[in-house]
């Protein structure tokens, strides 16, 4: 049951971080273009930035994941070794 709530709250995280990366910097963008009479650009620049933030971000979250489930099946793997005597 653990897992099950670990992986949709890594689901959740990554969506979150997706559109948050997305949206935040298109919001500001649209913002800093309408108050400086800046259009296309301040948008363009923000949305490029986001998505390679949010590309460096998923990877990081992503990362960790993988670290954790290969720790956990190494002390699976350590357990079940230790059960059957040692490596045969």
């Amino acid at each position: 049951m653990h897992e099950t709530w670990a992986g949709l709250a890594l689901v959740f995280r990554l969506s979150a971080l997706t559109l948050g990366a997305t949206f935040a910097p298109l919001l500001v963008g649209i913002w800093i273009d309408r108050a400086f009479g800046t259009a296309p650009f301040g948008t363009l620049i923000l949305i490029v930035l986001g998505i390679l933030g949010g590309t460096v971000g998923i990877y990081r979250i992503v990362q960790d994941a993988y670290r954790q489930v290969a720790a956990r099946t190494d002390e699976d793997r350590q357990v079940r070794d230790d059960s059957r005597g040692g490596n045969l």
